[in-house]
Parts: C-alpha cells; structure tokens; sequence
C-alpha cells in the first residue's frame, strides 16, 4: 500500500467539506469518498478520530501500515501524511476538526488539555466494552448535532468532543507519553508547535528559546524532563521525520529533499540522515 507522488499535497478541512467552520463530522465510507480525500495522499491542516463499527479498514500513517478495527478508535494528529484503503466495506464515522475550533472552548492557542494527540502522529485505544457503548453513543449525539445546525451546535459539538477526547487520554494515565499539563509541559508544547512551524528554516535551539522568553539552558532542562531529549535532539528528529516521509512517500530525488528541508548541500544532508538512522537516504528508500 506504499504511494509515491511528485509532492505531498496539504489537505485543509474546507477541501472535505467546503461548509466547515472547524468541525466536520461524516460516516468513514463518506469520506473515504469525499472529494478532497480522492488524492490518497496528503498531510492535513486537521485532527481526525476513526470510530469503526464494522469492517476493516487499512491506512498508511506516515511509515506505518496500520489496519483499523472495531471496538478501536483511532486519532491522527494535524501533522501526519495519510492514505486510506478505498473499496472497502466499513462503517463507522469520523470526526475531523481544527485547533482553533476545540481550543476556543479553553481561551489557549495551545493543545495543553490533550497533548496526547500532538505526541503521536497516529494512536489506536482499544476500548473496554462500557467505554465502546458510551463513546459510540458520544459520536452519535455529534452526529445529530452537526446535521441540525441549530443554534449553539459549535458550544455543544465543542463540548462533547472535549468529553471523548477525555476518555480516550483516560485510556493513556499508564502510557510513557501521557503528560498531565503544568507549566513546564505547556513550554514544551509551545516549542513542539514553533519547531512544527520552523524546521525548515531554523535548527538553533537559541531561536525557540527566544521565541519562548526562555534561556536556551532551560528549555534544554525541560525538554530532558519532559521528553527525556535535549531540545536540538527534538529539532533534529523533526527534519529526520520530514525527510523519511519525503523518501517514503514522493519520488523527490535526494538533493531536493535536501535543499527543501533547508540543508546547504547534499553530502551534509546524507551525513545528517546516515547518521541518524544508519543508512544512506537512497538506502533508505530502497528497503522501504
């Protein structure tokens, strides 16, 4: 199921749904077939979460192939590159909507009350019988919600997915990267979005330590605290992580992944990526 393009396309929500205003709420066959999702392949400006009810579905997220199942809900944050099985029989829903739409509800420009969805680019929670039954019944009320566009739809479609989001962080209170939000983990995620933003352009940790009005010393600190990683480690697995999915998904050549993600030259580039994962970038795309 691996496809190679000449480019990965950015999938913006307006492109499933040209009525959007921050939440799109649609059964899994629909979008499968939805207009903007017929180019299989993209990266999105939106979160999604997958709630099957019958049948399977199989999806690439980013390097993982990965087959989506009942009793499973699947959430894929804004910045992972996507595909879908199409010709299936599924059925299920999905919910896709913006950062700005969900943290409207918490005045932050920040994820800090679900951190858990900009940690994984994909997570699966399997689902315990009761919780099945009451986030089936969440998506349903979602669902009848966003079909009404009654008054104050947005203020309860925002409020119920704020209730599933916490049910499924529920399911990570024992998982390595659940974080419980103080001042710290929002420094953290503020740096994570601002390296998300600027990779291509600024590898310096004084950069984002500026950005933050914070000592370069102290987001190293928190960064080992948080992410048991130095803050240039972060940076650094960010461009390896573009430049794996350049090589996986498009048919760019080595040297305009290299000038594309901001290197100077192409040994330095394939010094760079040998480094980290031990093979050469053609290597590398040769075994994928």
């Amino acid at each position: 199921m691996v496809i190679r393009k000449e480019k990965l396309d950015f999938l913006r929500l307006e492109d499933i749904d040209s009525t959007s205003s921050g939440i799109v709420i649609m059964p899994i066959a629909q979008f499968l077939h939805a207009r903007g999702n017929q180019n299989t392949l993209h990266s999105r400006s939106f979160f999604s979460l997958l709630l099957l009810t019958r049948g399977n579905l199989l999806m690439v997220a980013d390097k993982t192939i990965y087959t989506v199942e009942p009793k499973e809900m699947i959430s894929l944050n804004s910045n992972c590159v996507c595909s879908f099985q199409h010709n299936v029989s599924v059925e299920g829903c999905v919910i896709l909507f913006t950062e700005a739409f969900l943290m409207q509800r918490y005045n932050t420009d920040t994820l800090q009350h679900f951190n858990f969805l900009k940690v994984n680019a994909i997570k699966g929670y399997v689902l315990r019988e009761d919780e099945i039954y009451r986030c089936r019944n969440l998506v349903k009320l979602m669902q009848e919600e966003f079909k009404s566009l009654r008054m104050g739809s947005k203020g309860v479609l925002r409020n119920y997915l704020s209730i599933l989001l916490q049910i499924l962080g529920r399911n990570m209170a024992n998982d390595s990267v659940y974080a419980q939000m103080d001042e710290k983990e929002e420094k953290i995620s503020l740096f994570e979005s601002l390296v998300n933003e600027n990779y291509k352009v600024s590898r310096f940790p004084s950069f984002y330590a500026d950005r933050l009005n914070i000592s370069v010393n102290y987001l190293n600190r928190i960064c080992r605290e948080k992410r048991s990683a130095s803050c240039g480690s972060i940076i650094r697995d960010r461009i390896l992580l573009e430049a794996e999915r350049l090589l996986f998904h498009t048919f760019k050549t080595v040297k305009e992944i290299a000038f594309e993600l901001g290197f100077d030259n192409v040994p330095y580039f394939i010094t760079f990526f040998k480094a980290k994962k031990g093979v050469s970038p053609e290597e590398f795309r040769r075994k994928q």
